[in-house]
């Protein structure tokens, strides 16, 4: 019996940190605020940001990860009292210990079957506490000395006047998920998030519709016109807000396929932006260098290798400082940076780079990140909750 104990409050302890950890990703992910990926984005699969990003990361407008965390935690101070044998009826203790620890292998079952029916990704840390709620699920039931079934039906009479701490510590689970939820949300000064998407829907809804003649420099998804939704973004490379939007919007592109991304470079730097007074040339060789690297069909890699090493480029001062950091990171995604650079310096590049700056401007860009869905200016884009609600949207209301 007790290495059954042990077992089932070890799993509840990895459970509850697995759990923590999922929060504390998806937290900064929902509110554009992420400073890279999860590391449990394995591959195109396997991509735990994904996961997040979708409708079912979330129940009541709470995390998961923070239901879990919650319900492990107090799983496991029940399972330690019925090891101390902190109260007058260990048995209903352990009945209702089992009964919990039920409840979230349920969950569990569920939730693996929404991922593998309705979901495009996985999360492998998800899978392994699956397990976990097995483990933890089996280690408990066999503490049971009783029958479960009938002494359940006997204990629910006598709850309120015997077991009344039991009662109060399975009520603690939706209030303390909640105040951990409110506790992420104003820490990230999202605390009032549901009036601000009603705005920005609303916004979104009276903006006017615009076209978008340039190409732009990179794109992700279906042909717009099977799109439920084109979502196009205007950044800069050396702009810490667009290296935040671009983990959000990743995870929400990669969660609903059939939402298309288009990638604009704008560049805030005058020697390709003719608004733009001061000039450097350092995020116009940015924008080029990832409008040429996808010529080989590796414009997304390269967008991501310059989003990851911003603090280290905005650091430098000379263009010949950006080339030697690319020229020592671009072999491994198969790219030959001589080649690369020769493209840099073709005036075809220069007028790609200088056509996305002046369509930003026609479409009243005025500043970074700036997101539109289906043609019209989209605020707060780079927010989760912003995206869903407009692609629900979307999806109801025909594009015109």
């Amino acid at each position: 019996m007790k290495r059954r104990i042990q077992l089932a409050l070890m799993g509840c302890v990895l459970s509850v940190s697995a759990h923590l950890y999922l929060a504390l990703h998806y937290y900064p992910l929902k509110f554009g605020f992420a400073t890279g990926q999860s590391l449990c984005n394995l591959n195109a699969k396997f991509d735990c940001d994904a996961v997040s990003a979708s409708s079912f990361s979330a129940l009541l407008g709470i995390p998961l990860a923070a239901w879990g965390a919650v319900f492990y935690l107090i799983l496991f101070m029940l399972i330690l009292m019925s090891w101390l044998e902190w109260t007058d009826y260990p048995e209903r203790l352990k009945r209702w210990t089992v009964l919990l620890a039920g409840g979230g292998f349920a969950a569990s079952v569920v939730m693996g079957g929404i991922s593998v029916t309705m979901m495009h990704n996985y999360c492998i840390v998800c899978m392994g506490l699956y397990a976990l709620s097995l483990i933890i699920f089996i280690a408990v039931l066999g503490l049971l000395r009783e029958p479960f079934a009938a002494g359940l039906k006997s204990d629910l009479p006598a709850m309120w006047s015997e077991s009344r701490g039991l009662l109060v510590s399975i009520a603690l689970i939706p209030v303390l998920a909640f105040f951990v939820h409110k506790i992420f949300s104003q820490n990230l000064g999202e605390d009032d998030i549901v009036r601000k998407v009603n705005e920005s829907v609303s916004e979104w809804q009276r903006a006017k519709k615009n076209e978008f003649v340039a190409k732009p420099s990179l794109v992700m998804g279906p042909p717009a016109e099977q799109a439920v939704m084109v979502l196009s973004e205007f950044a800069d490379f050396r702009c810490g807000h667009c290296k935040h939007a671009s983990y959000t919007l990743h995870a929400f592109i990669k969660a609903h396929p059939d939402v298309r991304f288009e990638f604009y470079s704008f560049p805030l730097d005058g020697a390709c932006n003719e608004k733009i007074q001061s000039s450097s040339g350092l995020s116009c060789r940015l924008a080029a260098a990832v409008y040429c690297a996808e010529k080989d069909g590796k414009g997304w890699p390269m967008h991501d290798l310059i989003f990851n090493k911003q603090d280290t480029i905005n650091g430098f001062d000379k263009a010949e400082q950006i080339d030697g950091l690319l020229a020592n990171e671009v072999s491994p995604m198969g790219l030959n940076w001589d080649t690369v650079q020769r493209c840099i310096g073709q005036p075809e590049t220069s007028d790609a780079v200088k056509a996305q700056a002046k369509q930003g401007h026609l479409v009243e860009v005025g500043g970074t990140p700036t997101i539109f869905a289906n043609g019209k200016m989209l605020g707060r884009g780079h927010v989760l909750p912003v995206l869903q609600a407009v692609y629900d949207l979307a999806k109801k209301t025909p594009k015109n």
